[in-house]
């Protein structure tokens, strides 16, 4: 039986309402993606799965009747298998 060997990659997606208006990749490998679904697609296309997405920051806004929590960036960790040496 063979194990499956796996290799992992993080992904920084941050959304400033400041500078745009909808949520961007860090770092120069993902330049131009802009768009969760468009992250998404674009990690997909290459044979990354998402396996998770952790919140790292947030901000309170005050709203009508009360405060509101905004996420500001998320951390995406996606896997893909290794393929084995023939």
């Amino acid at each position: 039986m063979t194990t499956a060997r796996w290799e992992y990659c993080t992904v920084c997606m941050t959304r400033e309402e400041r500078k745009q208006q909808d949520w961007v990749v860090c770092g120069q490998d993902a330049a131009g993606l802009i768009g969760f679904s468009k992250i998404l697609e674009a990690y997909g296309a290459r044979g990354w799965e998402l396996m998770i997405l952790n919140l790292e920051r947030s901000i309170a806004v005050a709203g009508f009747g009360g405060w509101r929590i905004e996420p500001r960036a998320y951390r995406a960790t996606f896997g893909r298998p290794v393929e084995a040496p023939a």
